[in-house]
């Protein structure tokens, strides 16, 4: 059997996977007969099923009549269904109404709010795992914006933004003795000097210049030009793999929480995803960590200027409803990635 399956394997198959999807029980040529109405006797649709397993699109359970889909059955499925588009969808007037309010009421400064805002709704409406995931600083990347807000007599917003839109906010305790509008002035006068200059220049060389501040003054701004390449992780609802059949056994169970534990390795995979340029979609086996072979996982890049700044992505069983979660991933793609297009300040030419 080809490839391209003809007209008869691909009904046979579509139908199989469908079945799974809803039932999560192995799907028998009769309840494909009786279900989807294929115009072929349970006898035939055996013998197409027999022929599916045999190059590798479904699986045969000892214990039952059945089949399931394996992960290359379940890719074929992915890349030749015709999904309808997020509008045409019932759920779609809530996450659209949302994100009207929210990106049109927020500022690129607050995209980790708006992302773990945005995810942790998909995760509801979904009933799979969320993941927020951000980028993080690096010492090479350069300064877009560094701005101090007071917000209390004793407390001040920082917020240092990258050239590639990585926000980094905190939350200051002005120490005593310390005086509000000279911490503000002061981070006025890093913000016109350190433009387009990379964190480990403004850590190393501007920073030292303001020494004779004293180290009250300069320890307030030091740590924020540090630069990280530490993961940030959001994870919204990992508990709804316990209300799914396939994640019944305690032992596999387990080795998804403790994935989501594997932040580095989480973070490789998702920037590794970024190069497929788009929605990325990783059935079972495909699956570089053994834990989530038992998942797909679907990643979303965010780029702003051809430059990764994050991600945002959906774990759940093999068996996951494509035909709603990949139109409302393909939904927000377009959403969140022009929003960050014409909300994050333009990048500076880079300088010398």
């Amino acid at each position: 059997m080809s490839e391209t399956l003809d007209e008869r394997s691909w009904a046979v198959l579509n139908a199989t996977v469908t079945g799974y999807i809803r039932m999560a029980v192995p799907v028998g040529s009769r309840a494909v007969n009786r279900l989807f109405g294929l115009a072929y006797s349970p006898a035939t649709i055996r013998n197409v099923m027999a022929d599916l397993e045999d190059y590798g699109y479904l699986t045969h359970p000892h214990t039952s009549a059945g089949r399931i889909p394996t992960s290359k059955g379940f890719r074929y499925f992915v890349d030749n269904s015709s999904f309808s588009k997020w509008l045409d969808t019932p759920d779609s007037l809530q996450l659209t109404s949302f994100l009207d309010v929210i990106l049109a009421e927020t500022s690129s400064v607050d995209l980790p709010d708006i992302l773990s805002s945005v995810m942790s709704l998909v995760a509801r409406m979904t009933n799979y795992t969320g993941i927020v995931m951000e980028s993080g600083a690096r010492q090479e990347e350069r300064l877009l914006s560094f701005e101090i807000v007071p917000i209390s007599e004793r407390h001040l917003l920082a917020v240092l933004i990258t050239e590639t839109g990585t926000v980094m906010k905190r939350t200051l305790l002005i120490p005593e003795g310390v005086r509000l509008q000279e911490i503000v002035a002061l981070g006025e006068e890093l913000n016109a000097n350190s433009r387009n200059v990379s964190l480990s220049v403004i850590r190393e060389v501007l920073l030292s210049e303001m020494a004779h501040l004293g180290k009250t003054y300069s320890g307030i701004f030091k740590h924020f030009f540090a630069g990280s390449r530490t993961p940030e992780m959001k994870l919204f609802r990992p508990s709804s793999f316990v209300e799914m059949p396939e994640f019944s056994n305690a032992a596999v169970f387990r080795e998804i929480m403790e994935v989501f534990e594997e932040k580095a390795a989480l973070f490789e995979i998702f920037e590794e995803l970024v190069q497929q340029r788009g929605i990325s979609v990783q059935i079972g086996s495909e699956n570089q960590l053994p834990g989530l072979q038992p998942c797909t996982l679907i990643s979303l890049p965010l780029i702003y200027r051809d430059i990764w700044i994050g991600s945002v992505g959906l774990v759940g069983p093999i068996r996951m409803q494509y035909d709603q979660v990949i139109p409302l991933m393909m939904y927000l793609s377009g959403r969140l990635n022009q929003w960050i297009d014409e909300t994050l300040p333009p990048i500076s030419p880079s300088v010398p």
